[in-house]
């Protein structure tokens, strides 16, 4: 099963070339269906735990922003900023102890329109090309078919019907083209607020999201910090094949996370 959200770090106004920034994110969370039941298992009942100790309403979305900015469900945690991050790590830890993958692909937006201008590919269209044609790759080695669950988008009828012609035509666009065959179709679109295997990308993606804009050359403060021990606990989960691409610079970043102190 792989379960995919989207992410996009904003523009940096100060440095607007700067790397992790205006990066537009695919993640996908892929899991078997024990791995799934283990995900499933483990927020479950951290969601009790803190319904309990901290208020946080019991039907509450584990969302990686509202979390991070004590936004929605979770503002009964403003000022807990320990617990927080705690609660954070936490959720992270049942993702790298299910033994689930991550496979995660970015393209810088700005460089992706300054390239291609008028012939520019929609950045999500970009991400999730990328993203699907790696986890079409894992699936023809472990010889199996992959299930989608995607988190609801605007153009989601224009996005599968994408990737329905490239299994049409043969193969995907690009420097690297797969006749998507493991990936099964139609794709189910889901409420985030109903499956865990979604909130634990949005989470996890939010998360990395985060630290590709980190500076590990500067001093680092307590957010970032709190950032990297975070994502430390998910690092082994994360499959080779994620990375960035930068258009603009005709290179892809393959060690977005792993140059981070």
């Amino acid at each position: 099963m792989a379960y995919i959200d989207e992410s996009h770090t904003q523009r940096c106004a100060k440095e607007p070339h700067r790397h992790g920034y205006d990066v537009y994110y695919v993640g996908c969370l892929l899991a078997t269906p024990a791995q799934a039941a283990v995900i499933d298992n483990g927020l479950d009942d951290l969601l009790k735990q803190v319904h309990h100790k901290f208020g946080v309403p019991s039907n509450a979305e584990f969302h990686g922003q509202c979390m991070f900015q004590y936004k929605d469900d979770w503002k009964c945690m403003k000022g807990m900023h320990r617990q927080s991050a705690g609660i954070y790590r936490a959720a992270m830890r049942i993702l790298a102890d299910s033994g689930a993958r991550l496979v995660i692909r970015g393209v810088h937006v700005g460089q992706l329109q300054e390239r291609y201008r008028k012939h520019a590919h929609n950045p999500h269209q970009v991400s999730l090309q990328h993203c699907l044609e790696r986890v079409n790759m894992i699936a023809e080695q472990e010889r199996d078919d992959v299930s989608v669950m995607a988190d609801k988008v605007a153009d989601q009828t224009a996005q599968e019907g994408q990737i329905a012609r490239y299994q049409l035509i043969g193969n995907t666009e690009g420097y690297f083209p797969s006749d998507l065959a493991r990936i099964k179709m139609p794709f189910q679109w889901v409420d985030s607020r109903t499956l865990y295997g979604l909130q634990m990308i949005d989470m996890a993606l939010f998360m990395c999201g985060r630290a590709g804009g980190i500076d590990g050359a500067k001093k680092l403060n307590d957010g970032d910090k709190a950032v990297l021990k975070i994502v430390d606990v998910i690092r082994p989960a994360i499959a080779p094949q994620s990375a960035v691409w930068y258009p603009m610079e005709k290179r892809t970043d393959y060690g977005f996370l792993n140059r981070l102190v």
